[in-house]
């Protein structure tokens, strides 16, 4: 069994349609990693956070395998107009996606 000493944890979310490829592209990349579900940002959407054990020489590498695999899109919500009698829904143009990544340092680790 191969010993690894992370010495940074990176939190990854991405949006739930591009956790896939995120999946293959970080096991491609032999990155140990954990794959949870997860909710959240302003749309409420389904998200996935990846918990990806990293050495500081590979977190660059990291950052563009995350980048390569999680693309930003633009979207369109229903935005209320409340100038009028009636509120309106009128669709206004947002992106989403991409990677929201945090960098968290490894005080200690076990492996058993």
């Amino acid at each position: 069994m191969e010993h690894h000493n992370p010495e940074s944890l990176m939190i990854a979310v991405v949006q739930s349609q591009d956790a896939d490829l995120v999946d293959r592209t970080l096991t491609d990349q032999g990155f140990i990693f954990v794959r949870l579900p997860s909710t959240g940002g302003f749309l409420r959407d389904r998200n996935v956070t990846f918990m990806i054990a990293s050495e500081p020489e590979k977190a660059e590498d990291l950052k563009e395998t995350l980048l390569s695999a999680a693309k930003k899109r633009i979207t369109y919500i229903a935005a209320p107009i409340e100038s009028g009698p009636l509120p309106i829904p009128i669709p206004t143009e947002t992106v989403v996606g991409g990677v929201s990544l945090f960098a968290l340092p490894v005080e200690h680790f076990e492996e058993f």
